[in-house]
């Protein structure tokens, strides 16, 4: 999550008096010199259904269930370049019925570190940027767990975003997008990411963020396989809309509550599920 409190020279060049930057695309707003920002952000999601080949929501062969509090971090080297850390700790469990019993299946730990450095660029109206992004496997188990972390496997992200403040009458607003290619360096095979987030000042200390997230594959992947079966496929695509609101307290910490939903996929997990927020600063 990416948030600022004071005013990039953009914002005070247009007279929009915002206090906080979108968060979760962090694709075109700068963080400044010096500034920094931290976001823990517990999630949970519990889906009951799932998108088949063909798109369509049907009900899922398991119960799974997903808790994670993710923790990113990011801070300003100069007014142009912006260095960022993402990562979550997770706790995962599947209970599916086998003859008679009902087996459950548990596994919890780190998952990637994303190690991001951005440049960006522009008077505001817009910015501009540009992102390499190190995706860093923290070492967790992919050979005898069926619920597997990650993909285990080091990668890479390109970004590139624009990004821009406005008014939506009297409301201060932004705008956010960001385009990525991923790619692994070995076989889960490559994606394409797109997220647009905006988001508008309700009020001086209240604010409410929308984003629409992609996330697509190249086709060119294999699966992750435990005892024959896949257990990381990559042959999945998604569409999710996620939504929040943002409480600024005296201008200190900002919390938040928010939601997100899968509006389309396919080969994944339907559903949503809850989020909150916790937002630092300096």
């Amino acid at each position: 999550m990416r948030m600022r409190k004071l005013l990039p020279i953009g914002c005070l060049f247009l007279g929009i008096p915002f206090w906080a930057q979108p968060s979760w695309a962090g694709c075109g707003f700068p963080r400044g010199a010096g500034k920094l920002f931290f976001s823990l952000q517990p999630e949970i999601f519990r889906p009951r259904t799932q998108f088949d080949q063909g798109g369509e929501v049907v009900p899922a062969p398991s119960e799974f269930d997903e808790s994670k509090l993710s923790l990113f971090a990011e801070a300003g080297l100069t007014d142009r370049l912006t260095v960022s850390l993402n990562t979550a700790y997770a706790f995962l469990e599947n209970r599916f019925a086998s003859g008679p019993e009902t087996i459950t299946q548990r596994n919890q730990g780190l998952r990637d570190v994303e190690l991001g450095l951005r440049y960006s660029w522009g008077d505001g109206d817009p910015f501009f940027s540009a992102q390499l992004t190190a995706l860093i496997p923290p070492g967790y188990d992919t050979q005898t767990t069926p619920l597997p972390l990650g993909y285990g496997i080091f990668g890479y992200d390109l970004s590139g975003g624009v990004a821009v403040y406005g008014r939506m009458g009297s409301l201060p607003t932004f705008f956010d997008s960001c385009l990525t290619f991923r790619d692994y360096l070995g076989y889960p095979g490559d994606r394409i990411k797109a997220n647009l987030t905006a988001g508008a000042d309700l009020l001086r200390d209240l604010q409410i963020i929308l984003a629409l997230d992609g996330d697509f594959t190249l086709g060119n992947g294999a699966a992750l396989l435990f005892e024959g079966e896949p257990v990381q496929d990559p042959d999945y695509d998604s569409l999710k809309l996620s939504g929040q609101l943002n409480w600024r307290l005296g201008g200190g910490p900002t919390l938040g509550l928010g939601g997100f939903h899968y509006l389309s996929g396919r080969n994944t997990r339907a559903g949503g599920g809850v989020t909150g927020y916790v937002w630092l600063s300096y």
